[in-house]
């Protein structure tokens, strides 16, 4: 899954109101004697294609842990942590270029046959052959069954940095997918797992899981059922309103007077940062490459105003290095602790015209070699927070003589524009992952550089830094802390003093919660997990955690 995806899946759906309608007669808690589901928010289609392949498209939430099981569980509220789920056990070799992991021997597809190590090494070799499956890069050169329930993978590198990756691959059965001419084309409407929720129903705009009681873990589950209705923004908000979810993820303008304050006894958020939405220039484009240029949009750009204004003050501005906080901020070299953004348009006039760009008659800069500084920002029309973001961003830099005209298009036009570089600016973000190499990765790595019009899945602005290339491998090939924090706290240093790409807000989980009728939920009181129902294992936890109000 690519970074986008996931944000797009935290934010505010644009879905139809008939999974509204469809949950309207248990919006109350509801008699003791009567199985109440999870209502759950996570998807933002007006209607819902049933596709539940965990590799193939864009798979509707829930596949990817409920129905087809990591090996691990990890949060990126416990970096480096993991706990056992399929793979009891796991071992890396002493350069880090193989993982051997020992199974659970009591697990079955709910078809009945078992999950063993054939299919561990099917999955696996799966991201080896079809580059469309590996979405976070995994460098696998073969797979191994050592015995039924024992499986060692190797890889072409140093891989000790990407266990939570590997660990956190959705296992699927060989007996069905080795079938399918090519699995990450394959769309699946009859999921068949070994998870511990099936598919019980599907329409185009609800869809519920049932559990399985012949699960492993069974009896840690408490919820019997799980809703998925589809939304539009203006159903969304009646249903928080009315109390129809318990579990949701999506920005929502004025949540506490539109949720909280009906039941504060019941109803709250939560928005821990989880990644970093950034001004996105391209890189490629030579004007781009000029340091003083990035440097003058960047101290007129108000992030304190955008945080305000489009996100209601949700949470603040970011930190420079791009690091989410609270989740990372330990990770936060001292030297930049206390760093934050200043916003100087005085300055920023200076350095621009030191730099040469002159302003014009019509008051827009022109750079020396006589590009107009004034450009088209593509941004999906459905992302409401974006659209306020890149219109006070219009207004902030319009201050210093550089024109940015918001253009709003689909979210597909847009993800192709951003994924084959056709565009100069624009809005993207990347998600902070299980650590900070995750995210640095992500955003900085030459490893994602493609040749010609080939699709990009990360790094979006398309830095390509032999510096920044060596400090991410360096991290990569230990397993030493202190190293891999004095790796960490190089990157950083990059972030801030050549600025390849302007963060201008964080990227928060987006985790809104009612606890009328289920409770348990994280909090920043209680942060087992990332709160928001988008993120496999997260969301294993959280509904392992739930139990039933008690009335």
């Amino acid at each position: 899954m690519t970074p986008e995806v996931t944000r797009r899946a935290l934010m505010l759906g644009t879905a139809g109101a008939a999974g509204a309608t469809a949950l309207a007669g248990c919006s109350t808690a509801a008699p003791a004697d009567q199985d109440q589901p999870v209502r759950i928010h996570a998807n933002d289609a007006t209607t819902f294609l049933p596709n539940f392949n965990p590799y193939g498209g864009v798979p509707l939430q829930g596949a990817s842990g409920l129905i087809y099981e990591n090996l691990r569980l990890a949060t990126a509220m416990n970096p480096g942590e993991s706990e056992p789920w399929l793979a009891t056990e796991m071992a890396w070799n002493e350069d880090g270029t193989e993982i051997t992991v020992t199974l659970r021997e009591d697990v079955a597809f709910t078809d009945g046959e078992p999950l063993d190590a054939d299919d561990v090494v099917f999955t696996f070799l799966m991201h080896r052959d079809i580059p469309a499956i590996n979405t976070v890069a995994l460098d696998i050169a073969e797979a191994t069954a050592l015995d039924p329930y024992t499986v060692r993978i190797e890889f072409g590198s140093t891989s000790f940095a990407q266990e939570s990756d590997i660990l956190t691959r959705p296992i699927v059965p060989e007996h069905v997918f080795s079938a399918f001419e090519d699995p990450s084309t394959e769309q699946i409407a009859e999921p068949m797992g070994s998870g511990p929720y099936m598919l019980e129903r599907f329409s185009d705009q609800l869809y519920t899981f049932v559990r399985n009681d012949e699960h492993w873990a069974a009896e840690e589950f408490e919820p019997r059922e799980l809703a998925w209705p589809s939304f539009t923004t203006q159903t969304m908000n009646t249903a928080l309103q009315a109390g129809e979810l318990d579990w949701s993820g999506g920005f929502v303008a004025n949540i506490d007077k539109i949720f909280v304050d009906h039941d504060p006894e019941h109803r709250g958020y939560w928005y821990p940062g989880h990644g970093t939405v950034n001004l996105t220039l391209n890189l490629e484009k030579e004007l781009f490459q000029d340091l003083e240029l990035r440097r003058g949009i960047s101290l007129a750009v108000d992030r304190q105003e955008i945080a305000e204004i489009a996100y209601m003050s949700y949470f603040g501005p970011p930190h420079p290095t791009g690091l989410p906080r609270p989740t990372y901020e330990e990770f936060i070299a001292e030297e930049y602790r206390d760093l934050e953004f200043e916003v100087d348009v005085e300055e920023a006039e200076k350095v621009l015209d030191e730099a040469g760009y002159e302003r014009g008659a019509d008051g827009i800069r022109v750079a020396p070699d006589g590009t107009p500084l004034a450009f088209e920002l593509p941004i999906p029309s459905g992302f409401n927070d974006w659209v306020t973001t890149s219109q006070i961003l219009a207004s902030q830099l319009s201050s210093v003589g550089i024109t940015l005209t918001p253009r709003g298009v689909s979210f597909e036009q847009w993800l192709e524009a951003r994924d084959t570089g056709n565009f100069e600016v624009t809005i993207a973000s990347v998600a902070a992952g299980q650590s900070p190499w995750y995210l640095y990765r992500s955003m900085l790595s030459s490893e994602y550089r493609t040749e010609g019009d080939e699709p990009v899945v990360a790094n979006f602005q398309r830095w390509y830094d032999g510096e920044t290339d060596e400090l991410l491998r360096g991290f990569a090939e230990t397993d030493d802390e202190e190293e891999q924090r004095a790796a960490v706290e190089a990157l950083q240093r990059i972030v801030i003093e050549q600025m390849p790409t302007i963060p201008i807000i964080t990227a928060p989980n987006w985790f809104n919660y009612n606890t009328e009728v289920w409770t348990g939920f994280p909090d920043e009181t209680d942060p087992y997990a990332l709160g928001s129902p988008v993120q496999n294992a997260d969301r294993v936890m959280i509904l392992r955690n739930l139990t039933r109000t008690s009335s």
